[in-house]
């Protein structure tokens, strides 16, 4: 059982004792002017999980509080953490803080979490149950990680005190989807372009984006854009999207449509692709190809999207903000 761990009364031996969370490593990230602490992966406690990305979580009702371990005025800080996890197409959504009792003398509780596919209640963890022994503030630490399911898309995080009735009753709860993952993505060639619509000095301005969702057990990249030939007359062009296993196995090919330009101005064609999904699919590579004159298709440049190797970093002051850089493949 992921049981929390009593922690004001054993403040001596907290460090040690504490409940290993992913090596129990915390990297603290200055962004906006806030600083935010957010748990790190760790290979050698996740060997075969590969993160999608993490949720800020944090639950604050009279007397019953969850979120990250220091406590002030009445209410933790900071918050916890849920994150995401893929390990051979099952998603495990693993909690991670503190839950805190504040002037509630001999009332009990735990925490509890309830994984949904869409609307429906599909599964229910509990926490172990901790107890206030006086009026004074007291801190579990939080660490519930071991339910998977290839088809949860959302949870709902809440705290459950017990009544004088033996019966669990929630106090206050937190709902968090596993959002959608997107990426922005540009390729820049000699007359033929992939990114954003706007047009400016021979190069789209801005990027395209792929956009990662999880439908049941199925993980479903899409494809935003533009495509531009300019200065190119009579040159035809498509997307190439190449779909991977995260041990690099190649699931499938697809293309878009076929495009030519009339004339050498500027021209340019929306690109809008989802062809392929799959519940084993890590990333994708973006090639934007060009039909020779030898009536044979060529890649000149490409791009790679991924869905199970997102870098974390904090913007917009937002916890749990996740952005990722372009890559360029060579």
């Amino acid at each position: 059982m992921n049981r929390p761990i009593p922690v004001s009364t054993q403040s001596a031996r907290r460090f040690a004792q504490r409940v290993t969370i992913l090596g129990a490593l915390v990297a603290a990230v200055l962004c906006g002017g806030a600083l935010w602490s957010v748990p790190a992966v760790h290979a050698d406690h996740e060997p075969d999980a590969h993160w999608l990305g993490w949720s800020p979580i944090k639950i604050t009702e009279s007397g019953f509080d969850f979120g990250g371990e220091t406590f002030v005025a009445g209410a933790p800080t900071s918050y916890g953490w849920l994150g995401w996890y893929l390990e051979d197409g099952q998603v495990r959504a693993a909690l991670y803080g503190h839950l805190h009792l504040d002037d509630v003398r001999d009332l009990c509780a735990r925490m509890r979490i309830d994984y949904y596919v869409g609307e429906r209640l599909w599964h229910t963890e509990y926490g172990g149950q901790v107890c206030a022994p006086d009026d004074k503030h007291h801190r579990w630490e939080v660490s519930l990680n071991e339910y998977r399911s290839s088809k949860t898309d959302k949870v709902r995080v809440a705290i459950e005190k017990l009544t004088a009735t033996k019966d669990w009753t929630i106090v206050g709860s937190q709902s968090q989807p596993l959002s959608p993952i997107h990426h922005k993505v540009k390729i820049t060639e000699d007359g033929f372009d992939f990114g954003s619509e706007a047009f400016a000095l021979g190069a789209p301005t801005g990027s395209g984006e792929v956009t990662w969702t999880r439908s049941g057990a199925q993980v479903n990249p899409r494809l935003n854009g533009t495509l531009h030939i300019n200065n190119a007359a009579s040159a035809c062009a498509r997307m190439r999207i190449q779909y991977f296993r995260v041990d690099d196995t190649q699931l499938a090919e697809k293309f878009g449509g076929t495009v030519c330009a009339p004339d050498n101005r500027h021209h340019s064609w929306s690109v809008d692709l989802e062809p392929f999904s799959d519940n084993l699919l890590a990333y994708v590579k973006i090639g934007l190809q060009t039909l020779g004159t030898d009536d044979a298709w060529r890649t000149i440049g490409t791009v790679k999207s991924e869905y199970v190797k997102v870098y974390p970093r904090l913007c917009e002051s937002k916890p749990g903000c996740l952005k990722s850089n372009d890559t360029k493949i060579d």
